[in-house]
């Protein structure tokens, strides 16, 4: 059941009707309209909240400061408390989560710490102050302990969405310290403002990373799918122990777990046979599927395999990536050889070093969605506003080289043919 409430700005009808479709449930929450359903998805009581509160602004109308608290209220009675926190769960089950469990995000927390001091602020009723702390204390627990904080070589972070190696998603990054600033700004707390800015470091450190002349683009993530399929020559083998290793980042080993998303490290049951606790390559081939990671550049990821053949043999192992597609219809993959691996009889440790050449796609670029009739980049846009946004604060010359160089990209989009047909303007 949907329930009436204050139209919103032309803006969000817009983008609700050309993607959010927004409808109401009983408590005032705003959800997507699926298949009949209306289903709440945790990011649009943020949306909302924020529309009713710049039209309150604007007219002083009793109506849109109702239905603010409204929506802020029911937002709050569904997150749930964790760790002395509170959080917004993306469940396992919802048509919003693509993952493989429960887990919440550090871009809607980082919102909600902020949309609920602007309605402490417009209100001024304690309970919104005590929300958005309790939300802000979301952002440090640890990945480990089941949250969002995750302290790499090169700085603090938070994730936008669990991923392992951590995925470094720049745009949610980015905007989330754009929120944790503005509730550390209202609320005078010295402790959000020395994490924004920790976090904002590890950014800086890491911005060439994300830098993709040869598109001229910026990328989303510094993670990348990819599918290795190993080839022996006559002989299946016993697989002991598949690994992914990221230096300076982590190990991550494989699994023949059912169910597997596209942020697993899986053992594809289809290329293999399982006798008894053993699991033994089928028909001369295996196919792994795997999540490589820009952030040990220029060092190399690794694949290590414990292996046990019962003879001398060979191994061929190809990798699988996507090319590059600004938009869903145009993607495709690309395979090279990465390397022949000589096999002994018995015990086998091996360690495949995977070169950066070919794997330029990897740690995907920002791609365009479709709007209308149109097709829009949303997130290259967002990380040059971002890289402003921090510049004017802080001063720093790397903030502004990456923005000038970013926005310079898009004045080459006209004539780059991979992008003809897409707009170069933003949403």
């Amino acid at each position: 059941m949907s329930i009436d409430m204050p139209d919103f700005t032309p803006r969000l009808v817009k983008v609700s009707k050309h993607r959010y479709r927004i409808k109401f449930l009983e408590d005032g929450y705003p959800g997507k309209k699926l298949n009949g359903e209306v289903v709440p998805h945790p990011i649009y009581g943020i949306y909302v909240i924020r529309d009713y509160l710049f039209q309150y602004k604007r007219t002083n109308e009793e109506k849109f400061y109702k239905a603010a608290v409204m929506v802020a209220d029911a937002a709050i009675n569904r997150m749930k408390p964790f760790k002395q926190t509170l959080v917004f769960w993306y469940k396992e089950n919802s048509p919003f989560n693509s993952h493989s469990k429960d887990y919440y995000s550090a871009l809607t927390q980082a919102y909600y710490t902020a949309v609920f001091a602007e309605m402490y602020e417009v209100t001024n009723d304690p309970k919104y102050k005590q929300a958005a702390r309790q939300v802000y204390q979301s952002l440090k627990v640890p990945v480990a302990e089941g949250g969002v904080y995750h302290h790499s070589s090169k700085g603090p972070s938070i994730q936008e969405y669990p991923m392992a190696p951590n995925g470094y998603v720049l745009n949610g990054w980015f905007t989330a310290l754009s929120s944790v600033k503005k509730y550390a700004e209202t609320f005078k707390d010295p402790d959000a403002n020395q994490f924004w800015r920790a976090n904002l470091n590890t950014i800086i450190e890491l911005l060439p990373l994300y830098d993709s002349p040869h598109l001229a683009n910026s990328r989303y993530t510094l993670n990348g799918m990819a599918t290795i399929k190993a080839r022996f020559a006559k002989t299946d083998i016993e697989l002991q122990q598949v690994k992914l290793h990221v230096p300076d980042e982590g190990s991550y080993t494989f699994s023949m777990a059912p169910g597997y998303t596209n942020y697993d490290h899986i053992i594809v049951d289809k290329s293999t046979a399982v006798i008894g606790d053993k699991i033994f390559t089928k028909n001369h081939n295996l196919l792994l599927k795997t999540l490589l990671s820009r952030y040990s550049l220029p060092k190399e990821n690794e694949l290590h395999l414990k292996l046990r053949s019962p003879r001398n043999t060979t191994m061929e192992l190809f990798i699988v990536t996507p090319v590059y597609s600004p938009t869903p219809k145009m993607r495709k993959n690309t395979q090279h050889l990465l390397k022949t691996v000589k096999i002994k009889k018995g015990l086998n440790d091996i360690v495949v070093k995977m070169d950066w050449e070919g794997l330029e796609d990897v740690g995907q670029a920002t791609t365009f969605k479709r709007f209308g009739s149109k097709w829009h980049n949303v997130y290259h846009f967002i990380h040059i506003n971002r890289l402003q946004e921090f510049y004017e604060i802080t001063g720093d010359e790397r903030l502004l080289t990456y923005m000038n160089k970013w926005k310079n990209y898009v004045k080459q989009w006209p004539q780059i043919p991979l992008y003809n047909g897409l707009e170069n303007e933003p949403y």
